[in-house]
């Protein structure tokens, strides 16, 4: 009996001992991580940056950082979810993201963030990140496509930049005429050929349930694209490439026009300077039926992450006004929140006449803006019918009433309504 003083003294002493190591330390820290896509090494110092404030105002608190290479991060994403070792927060695109949370293994940020967090956003962005109403996501950055075009190829062909599909097409002959180039090269890879479709008519009916554009003004859209395959007003290869092929050609002088984001800007200036003073923008080429269309990535929180509400805390760090702010002086894109756009960056001028001209169009666009694709249940398989389709009328090999039967099928099977 008169010994348990003595080892109680000794295991107090061994106990204070233990959590004076560094091991041990560590393991009584809080750790989230977090992935993002191809980010290093640019944006290293960026991302070191971000951390480091959380972690000081957030004590006893480390965030890991993993980068992971754009083409393998829904691989090692869904690898990682169903081993049970999901990051805490990662960086992924809303339909990617939609596609985990129709399994549900994506945490609700409502059920983390105060409703002044929320209102922060811009509400387009807040709602790029919902399937069947329900919050799957937050917005970190936003894109919107604007129209580049040589100044110098309209004015020989003697046309003005066309604002709709009617328009570009008569422009595109009058190109194609006078030049013996092309108007215009519409990419049918990724989101682009729904998108179009989207500015015209609902994708889906009101149920979401079936094909909502087989229709007068979905049919007007399909014969836009056989027209200009037939008429040989595009290249041959807009069967076979994709945006990598608009790119090529309109630095190359063969499309006077192509559709893309302010970050374009950028490569055309120090890949072809010569090129970068005869551009002129404008607004994206739609059929004037529809809000302007905007793209978002997002930050999500995977239901297995162990500490949802920090994950959540951080997610909201990285995404808030000043964050972004910094993110948009190294990086022409577009923020998620609305004090965003008092900064400096969009309220004065650049020296540069034709970035800041990008810039207003892009600015208004996003404000005016919304999600035209949404995130859709099985998004890849109505993608790839409704892509598949739209080639066979182009190719003349399928009637639009045939490709539009097989689209209707296929959709109602894959939206999966009874």
């Amino acid at each position: 009996m008169k010994m348990i003083p003595a080892r109680l003294t000794i295991l107090r002493c061994a106990l204070a001992l233990a959590m004076a190591l560094p091991g041990v330390q560590a393991m009584a820290a809080r750790q989230i991580s977090f992935w993002t896509m191809q980010l290093s090494p640019t944006h290293d110092d960026y991302v070191h940056g971000l951390i480091a404030r959380f972690e000081a105002a957030h004590p006893g608190v480390k965030v890991k950082w993993v980068d992971v290479p754009w083409s393998e991060m829904e691989r090692k994403t869904l690898t990682a979810i169903a081993a049970r070792r999901a990051p805490d927060v990662v960086n992924l695109n809303p339909q990617f993201a939609a596609k985990l949370a129709e399994f549900g293994v994506l945490a609700d940020p409502k059920r983390y963030l105060r409703a002044d967090e929320i209102a922060a956003y811009l509400p387009s962005g807040w709602q790029a990140n919902q399937l069947g109403g329900r919050q799957f996501g937050v917005p970190w950055y936003l894109t919107t496509n604007i129209t580049l075009y040589n100044r110098e190829v309209l004015a020989q062909a003697g046309v003005a930049p066309p604002r709709t599909q009617d328009e570009l097409l008569a422009a595109a002959r009058r190109i194609r005429s006078s030049t013996g180039g092309y108007a215009y090269f519409p990419a049918l890879d990724g989101s682009t050929p729904l998108e179009v479709m989207a500015a015209s008519s609902p994708l889906t009916t009101p149920d979401g349930c079936r094909a909502g554009f087989l229709n007068a003004r979905g049919g007007a859209v399909f014969d836009y694209y056989r027209t200009l395959y037939r008429d040989g007003l595009v290249p041959k290869s807009v069967l076979t490439e994709g945006h990598r092929e608009a790119v090529a050609l309109f630095m190359s002088g063969q499309v006077a026009m192509i559709s893309t984001g302010i970050q374009f800007l950028d490569h055309i200036r120090n890949a072809n300077p010569g090129l970068y003073p005869k551009i002129g923008v404008g607004p994206q080429i739609g059929s004037g039926l529809s809000r302007p269309n905007i793209a978002a990535m997002n930050l999500v929180v995977p239901s297995a992450s162990r500490e949802p509400a920090l994950a959540f805390r951080f997610a909201q760090f990285v995404t808030n006004a000043e964050n972004q702010n910094a993110l948009v002086a190294r990086v022409p894109i577009l923020p998620s929140t609305v004090a965003s756009y008092q900064s400096p960056a969009f309220t004065k001028s650049s020296g540069d006449a034709l970035l800041d001209a990008a810039k207003r169009a892009s600015v208004a666009q996003v404000f005016a803006g919304t999600v035209l694709v949404p995130p859709m249940r099985h998004y890849s398989k109505l993608q790839t019918s409704y892509l598949r389709n739209l080639q066979a009328y182009m190719l003349g090999s399928k009637s639009r009433d045939a490709a539009f039967s097989e689209i209707d099928r296929s959709w109602a099977q894959a939206l999966g309504c009874k």
